[in-house]
């Protein structure tokens, strides 16, 4: 299971480079990232600083969750700091790998919204409310299967 949540893990961070890399490629100079009551930006940063942020952001936190996850395999189940089992060990590492991804996908949503709203197309926004909800629904079933994993423990 762990190494499935890794590979999961991996491919979330290569769609978010994607991602990353093609909304750059299509902005404009000025990215908008706030809009006003009638639907026009109003907030802008530049294209590299957008860029450069959204680069920074992803490395610290998957350097982060991949430091905390080295140091949850390292300790021994037997030791009794915190692990009592082999199944609750993985348990954890496995739920960690995922919450990565799970950020990582919420880092991607936010960059294609980012890019959606300031691409120039004939198209309405509605049509990608649902990239705000992806995230948070992911987070919601990450945390339920924390919680059962701790309350087996």
């Amino acid at each position: 299971m762990l190494k499935f949540f890794r590979l999961l893990w991996v491919l979330t961070a290569l769609v978010y480079f994607a991602a990353l890399m093609l909304s750059y490629a299509y902005l404009p100079e000025l990215v908008g990232i706030h809009a006003d009551m009638e639907g026009v930006a109003d907030d802008f940063i530049e294209r590299d600083t957008f860029f450069y942020f959204g680069l920074g952001f992803f490395i610290i936190s998957n350097l982060l969750g991949s430091m905390l996850l080295s140091v949850l395999t390292s300790v021994p189940e037997t030791s009794g700091f915190y692990f009592n089992s082999e199944n609750f060990k993985e348990g954890v590492t496995s739920w960690l790998s995922a919450f990565i991804a799970i950020i990582n996908v919420f880092l991607t949503s936010a960059v294609m919204y980012i890019a959606l709203f300031n691409n120039q197309g004939d198209y309405s926004m509605s049509q990608f409310n649902w990239l705000i909800y992806v995230a948070p629904v992911l987070l919601f079933f990450s945390l339920i299967w924390l919680v059962s994993i701790i309350v087996r423990r």
